[in-house]
């Protein structure tokens, strides 16, 4: 269905200067996409005009007429239609937001979704106050940024472009409301919170908490090792122990023994 549409307004105001002008230069078409129809695509013939701009200390000596109740400046797609393609592709993502708009009768590519996804506005982001760091890839082994979280939205607020402490405290400086931030053991991330947000409590993150309390016990065990083993050698001599025993592996003898192994490992451990 094409609908050949026509506007009517005989002023426009100027987008450098915003003065009112009524002088027409002439008009010219725009061609756009508007939602379906009944399972049929819609395509809107807009005829808009372009005026003089009578302001001598302007730019722009003749300027197009606006139509931001429809449509955005050089866009062939109105606003609605924009809208339910970024909502679908931030749902579902460029592929599969692709394979949903040819199942409803549109015929867009991934990459029209994900041009469509990186144009939109991002939500504004309230102060955060708790505040996780971590690094992540943006090509393996090659390139690295860091994501920040707010551990308390749960959600991602920023991803920077390295792993940098400079890039890392200039955005931290940006919220100085912060009261908690949480990190691995790096060294860059330390340093740039101390330049960033010298008033916020450092703590180590949930893994690497755990990550520190377990590498001292490794080296204490090793210092002990000789004890652990007259203490095994004591206890196995005395009263015998209920073992329960695998099922039997019917995947080949190298598996059994792997798990004979596995066996020995966990009797040894209790």
């Amino acid at each position: 269905m094409t609908l050949s549409l026509s506007s009517t307004q005989t002023s426009a105001s100027c987008p450098i200067c915003h003065q009112l002008s009524r002088r027409i230069h002439s008009r010219y078409d725009r061609t756009l996409r508007d939602l379906n129809w009944a399972e049929g695509p819609v395509v809107l013939h807009l005829e808009v005009g372009k005026f003089f701009c009578d302001n001598p200390s302007c730019q722009r000596r003749i300027f197009a007429q606006r139509l931001p109740q429809i449509t955005a400046p050089g866009s062939r797609r109105t606003h609605r239609m924009t809208q339910q393609l970024g909502a679908i592709g931030l749902a579902l993502g460029g592929a599969a937001g692709a394979r949903l708009m040819s199942k409803l009768g549109y015929s867009f590519s991934r990459d029209t979704v994900l041009r469509c996804l990186s144009k939109m506005p991002l939500p504004t982001v309230q102060p955060p106050k708790q505040v996780g760091v971590d690094d992540f890839a943006f090509r393996k082994g090659q390139r690295y940024g860091t994501i920040v979280v707010d551990l308390e939205q749960g959600c991602p607020v920023a991803l920077l472009k390295d792993r940098e402490a400079g890039t890392l405290a200039a955005w931290l400086a940006q919220y100085p409301e912060i009261e908690v931030l949480t990190r691995d053991r790096a060294k860059a991330y330390r340093q740039g919170m101390n330049d960033g947000a010298p008033q916020a409590m450092q703590v180590a993150d949930r893994f690497h908490l755990l990550q520190n309390l377990v590498e001292p016990l490794e080296q204490v065990f090793r210092t002990h090792r000789p004890a652990l083993n007259e203490i095994e050698q004591a206890t196995g001599t005395g009263e015998a122990s209920v073992v329960v025993l695998p099922p039997p592996n019917p995947f080949g003898r190298a598996d059994a023994q792997h798990q004979t192994q596995r066996q020995k490992r966990y009797e040894k451990i209790q």
